[in-house]
């Protein structure tokens, strides 16, 4: 075990303009045993010299994710990214990232040494250096409602349906007319119906971590808030299985882990993207009608969906508590 009581560890973070990497920075200038060393942007990130850092947070687009970390590896540094660039381990890898993500994948042989780090269900091995996947946001509030019902054998898994929306901060910080004030404003807009790049996550990590083969119909829309995502997931449950068997499922698998709020009724408190924006939690509610199960499952989508679950992730690799340095998050209200 490694005994890091006495000096703090050395990180770097690039990519700390976007919305993820400020919220990322502010995470990181606040927790007990890290010290921020270096700063930098897509840009100037070859300017780094990895060797001073022992970890290393890419808060950058996939294709400069997939370029700077093998370059960082090299040098025995563990990554965090918090990119798509490293999350589809599955068939011909190549060919995924072209349809999913239209790049051309530079360091596909990293992705024997790739963890995907979805806390709490796949912890990362403390064996350093890592490479840590940061899951997407939206396949995050999605499969943190779905696992434990796909574990338990709860729900017919050809019935699927889920409607996930999102605040503004989730499309980045790019200059794009969609995204303007005067466009989003007393919208919700439907985009990348069916074919969103976190699909394919939330499809690999059902087979992966919930022994499911699953094919939902899956939706994504914008809506008029900064930030914020509200995952619907409507299903039916198998034949003779009931509210309480979802309740024991939830608590089952997410006891011992102190950032889900559970909550076995939908109400306008349960549901409420003010009451877990700001915070590193997921709320999960749900209602049984007959077979039908519906189910919410919110989070802040640049906390639990980047920042915090990358936080997270460090915290569990250097053997501290899972919420080291995010204790003194707050909704916002």
């Amino acid at each position: 075990m490694h005994n890091y009581s006495f000096s703090k560890i050395q990180v770097a973070v690039v990519g700390g303009s976007g919305y993820s990497g400020q919220e990322l920075q502010r995470l990181l200038n606040k927790h007990p045993h890290v010290e921020v060393k270096g700063l930098f942007n897509s840009q100037t990130a070859n300017q780094m010299k990895p060797s001073d850092y022992q970890v290393v947070f890419l808060a950058t687009p996939a294709e400069v994710s997939a370029e700077l970390a093998p370059k960082i590896m090299e040098f025995g540094v563990s990554v965090i990214d918090l990119s798509g660039a490293y999350r589809l381990n599955s068939g011909d890898i190549k060919e995924t990232y072209k349809q999913w993500y239209g790049m051309v994948h530079p360091s596909v042989e990293l992705f024997t040494k790739a963890q995907y780090g979805l806390v709490p269900w796949m912890k990362p091995k403390t064996d350093l250096p890592v490479l840590i996947s940061n899951p997407g946001c939206y396949a995050t509030a999605i499969l943190m409602g779905l696992l434990p019902l796909l574990k338990d054998n709860l729900v017919q898994a050809d019935s699927i349906v889920i409607d996930a929306k999102s605040g503004t901060t989730g499309a980045g910080k790019k200059a794009v007319e969609s995204q303007l004030f005067s466009e989003v404003d007393g919208e919700c807009l439907p985009y990348k119906v069916g074919v969103h790049q976190h699909l394919p996550e939330v499809k690999l990590f059902s087979q992966i971590i919930g022994d499911f083969n699953i094919d939902p119909f899956f939706t994504t829309s914008l809506i008029p808030t900064r930030r914020g995502i509200i995952a619907g997931i409507y299903t039916k449950l198998n034949h003779g299985k009931q509210a309480s068997d979802v309740i024991h499922a939830f608590n089952d698998y997410y006891g011992n882990y102190p950032l889900v709020e559970m909550h076995a009724e939908i109400s306008r408190d349960s549901v409420s993207l003010k009451k877990v924006v700001g915070t590193a939690k997921t709320h999960i509610s749900f209602n049984v009608i007959g077979e039908k199960l519906y189910l919410f499952s919110c989070i802040d989508n640049l906390l639990k969906g980047a920042a915090s679950q990358a936080i997270e992730n460090f915290n569990l690799i250097h053997h501290f508590p899972v919420t080291t340095g995010l204790e003194h998050l707050e909704a916002i209200i």
